[in-house]
């Protein structure tokens, strides 16, 4: 929950809504709330099960392997899972083990072969679940030799420093892992599996959440290289390994199921109910944000411009990093739209994983309202010179807007609020 609301109603007095929305959505997509609303075991079905393993990874996997070790209790096995932060060691017999993110290290590439030594263990009278959620990508490192971790990473850094979009980004890492893109579910063959995945991605595709390690994958190693020659990333060791391997591109749909029980699409739904029971007028942005974040002010007031509406939107956009300043995507669309707000709006962005890019301190978000604009100039502060430098975390900071709330254990990508001032 929010971490500065007393000195964000202070400094923002008409934003007691936007914290409402945040708070609320935010306790929607809590991994414990989304696993109880979801996920029941059915005891006589369980039985027929030997063994039980648990596996995952993702921002979002230590509260879902939580819940999921008190539904099952003492049925199992063993488990392990990749996570941003190891809050315990473990989770009754599940394994909990720290992982990189947003780039992949050691740590990862011990977890990963770690969970594949469990899927490769698990025999035709297991079953096997799988946490997967947002992070997941990086957190499951698991690169095809030649190729190494540090070629892989620094593979991702170029595709990050890009504008290459998620899918593009997830489509390179699939076919450069031994994990990703189904290669988890054909390892875990012939148990049974169950998947439940938490989206963070447009239109929650599977395949695309964490690279997909359970879902069929619909790219190919050749549209990896496409995705590497368009934004001209060159590793001749990427090249090798895309030249002679690929995904599987069958699965057996009656031992692999795969579910989506979070997404960015069911917490705008939620909010809208949410605005609504207060009485309030909610329109859900259909398109999924995506593209440069300091390009989505103009999109987000060209769509948002009845007065008596709360408009939402849902996406993950992206920022090109062209300099050495802290911020995130989040707090880049917020920055450039300080000059870009209508006089009567005021905007909220929040990052459903509370932690927005590369800061000093984690941020989730910020509040952007036309006083901004003046207070910018009374600073003497230049929002493009900033912007320019990537730093909109310095600049949102001394404008007091920024919204804390630590990490929430949770990511389904971005949620952008907008609703004008009651005159």
């Amino acid at each position: 929950m929010i971490k500065n609301r007393k000195k964000l109603l202070k400094n923002f007095p008409e934003s007691g809504l936007f914290l409402d929305i945040a708070d609320e959505a935010l306790k929607f997509l809590s991994p414990e709330n989304l696993m109880k609303n979801s996920v029941k075991f059915d005891e006589k079905k369980l039985k027929k099960y030997k063994k039980i393993f648990v596996i995952g990874a993702g921002k979002a996997t230590y509260l879902m392997a939580k819940e999921i070790n008190r539904l099952l209790k003492n049925r199992i096995t063993e488990g392990f899972i990749n996570v941003p932060e190891a809050i315990t060691k473990n989770l009754g017999k599940i394994k909990v083990n720290k992982s990189g993110h947003p780039f992949s290290d050691e740590n990862g590439l011990k977890g990963a072969q770690e969970i594949l030594k469990i899927a490769e263990k698990a025999d035709k009278n297991d079953l096997v679940i799988c946490l997967i959620s947002g992070g997941g990508s990086a957190m499951l490192p698991a690169p095809i030799a030649p190729l190494s971790l540090k070629d892989k990473v620094q593979i991702t850094k170029q595709l990050l420093k890009s504008t290459a979009t998620i899918h593009e980004i997830n489509t390179v890492r699939k076919h450069l892992s031994e994990i990703k893109g189904g290669n988890l579910s054909a390892k875990i063959m012939p148990a049974d599996l169950i998947a439940l995945y938490i989206s963070d991605v447009k239109n929650d595709d599977l395949d695309i959440i964490a690279s997909g390690p359970t879902v069929l994958d619909k790219s190919t190693s050749k549209d990896a290289l496409k995705v590497l020659k368009r934004y001209g990333i060159k590793n001749a060791k990427a090249e090798k390994v895309l030249a002679v391997n690929e995904t599987p591109k069958s699965i057996n749909n009656k031992k692999v199921k795969n579910y989506i029980i979070g997404s960015n699409t069911l917490a705008l739904k939620h909010l809208q109910k949410f605005l609504q029971k207060k009485n309030h007028k909610v329109e859900i942005f259909p398109d999924f944000l995506e593209g440069e974040a300091k390009l989505m002010p103009k999109k987000l007031f060209t769509k948002a411009k009845q007065k008596n509406k709360i408009y939402i939107f849902g996406g993950e956009t992206v920022v090109k990093i062209i300099g050495k300043g802290f911020g995130g995507r989040n707090q880049e669309l917020a920055l450039s739209a300080i000059n870009e707000i209508p006089e009567t709006a005021k905007l909220m962005t929040l990052a459903t994983d509370g932690v927005d890019g590369i800061t000093p301190v984690p941020i989730a978000g910020a509040i952007t309202t036309p006083a901004l604009k003046k207070l910018c100039k009374e600073k003497n502060i230049d929002i493009e010179k900033h912007l320019k430098n990537n730093d909109s975390y310095s600049v949102l900071k001394d404008l007091d807007c920024l919204i804390y709330t630590g990490p929430s254990g949770t990511n389904v990508g971005d949620i952008s609020v907008v609703k004008y001032l009651v005159q």
